[in-house]
């Protein structure tokens, strides 16, 4: 069924967020008419554009900043970019759905004139804001008190919440108090249509014999020193022919190449920038071994990383440390190494290195873990149509046939 949908996202212009740019896209080519609001950015630097069929408009990236004002600067202008957007579409045709993704939590505000107008409001829960502050910031206190009042509020101020593990919406049916029949698990998974193996490219490995691999966003709570100190430990063992590859892009990428250089890793370690997804497929299809270094944390043991999940699916070897999530979703298709500890990690990856057999075991026990586990994105798209369903019909529900929040744990 035709519907019009805007989708609201702050933290990536589309389309580099790959969870939106899924649901843009399956909601396209079904049918709906989608528009996308986003920052712009080096790489996407149009204001008004269509790709794929989804229409996106941007507002200006507010400069990034360090530290708790830093981010509280770069969400008011983003936020102040968005409401002007939001106004024009308040001009056009009615939207039928606005689904507002986090972080911020406070996007879902910025659609009310959108709801008023008869939109129904799905809040796309993508990372509880409480958990990622205080892995970032290493503390709670007001703030945090603050970030857990602004979460509530946008939880239940949406028709429906979505979200992208069984955690997560734990988190959303306990201390957000949303009634579970308005909550929906969509998990954000490989789609088999870009990611599959295609031939190799010797080329990539630059000489190393062995090529790990990891991918992601360069951030501080990624924790990538701690592979070049893996590196370094593989190198004091003269394991000389086993490279990296760290791909991606982020706001330490500067700093991160500057550490390889001081310490003189720059012919183990090598930073290509971003990959499209022809670039991903052939980086993934040449590793040998991928990584991922989160860190247990009250934030990672909620995470499903999108990074393992498509190593999964391409059926590379993979060492990672063992988060709670993560070692429910993989089991025993994946090696882990002890939590933070460098040398172990390093320890694995010389191992696998020395064993092709078992990486290949490894690789083809993951990839059918994750088909098996209904871990890929048209296991999903049932999911997403499911969620706008129920907003659209809760929105045309009289407000006192609707069922009243839960309350939290703790309250009466």
């Amino acid at each position: 069924m035709s519907r019009r949908v805007l989708i609201l996202v702050e933290n990536e212009p589309y389309p580099h967020d790959r969870r939106v740019r899924q649901e843009a896209l399956t909601l396209t080519e079904t049918g709906s008419d989608v528009t996308v609001v986003s920052p712009t950015s080096e790489r996407a630097p149009e204001t008004e554009t269509t790709i794929e069929g989804v229409r996106v408009l941007r507002f200006p990236s507010p400069p990034l900043a360090g530290g708790a004002v830093g981010y509280l600067r770069e969400y008011l202008l983003a936020g102040l970019g968005m409401r002007r957007i939001v106004r024009r579409l308040t001009k056009e045709r009615p939207f039928d759905v606005v689904i507002a993704c986090n972080p911020p939590d406070f996007l879902i505000h910025l659609a009310r004139p959108l709801a008023r107008r008869g939109a129904a409001l799905i809040f796309d829960f993508h990372d509880p804001a409480p958990e990622l502050f205080e892995v970032m910031f290493e503390r709670r206190g007001l703030i945090h008190r603050v970030l857990l009042v602004l979460e509530r509020l946008a939880q239940r101020s949406a028709d429906v919440v979505m979200t992208v593990n069984e955690p997560c919406a734990d988190l959303v049916r306990g201390r957000g108090g949303v009634p579970a029949e308005n909550v929906f698990v969509l998990s954000t998974c490989p789609d088999p249509r870009r990611f599959f193996l295609v031939e190799p490219r010797p080329e990539l490995r630059r000489g190393h014999e062995i090529l790990v691999v990891w991918i992601g966003a360069m951030s501080r709570k990624e924790n990538l020193p701690l592979l070049l100190d893996a590196a370094a430990e593989l190198g004091r063992q003269g394991r000389s022919e086993i490279g990296f590859a760290i791909i991606g892009r982020g706001d330490i990428a500067e700093d991160l190449q500057a550490e390889i250089d001081e310490r003189a890793l720059d012919n183990t370690v090598f930073m290509p920038g971003e990959a499209d997804d022809e670039m991903l497929r052939q980086w993934l299809s040449t590793a040998d071994i991928c990584v991922s270094i989160d860190e247990h944390s009250q934030m990672s043991d909620l995470s499903l990383m999108i990074k393992v999940l498509e190593y999964m699916a391409m059926g590379r070897a993979i060492i990672q440390f063992p988060l709670t999530e993560m070692q429910r979703v993989c089991g025993q298709t994946t090696l882990y190494a002890r939590n933070g500890d460098a040398g172990d990690l390093a320890d694995q990856i010389g191992a696998l290195a020395d064993d092709p057999e078992r990486r290949a075991r490894l690789g083809e026990a993951a990839r059918k873990r994750l088909q098996d586990g209904g871990l890929t994105w048209p296991d999903q798209v049932p999911t997403l149509f499911a969620a706008i369903d129920r907003a659209i019909a809760l929105k045309r529900k009289p407000r006192a046939e609707q069922p009243s929040p839960q309350p939290e744990h703790g309250q009466a």
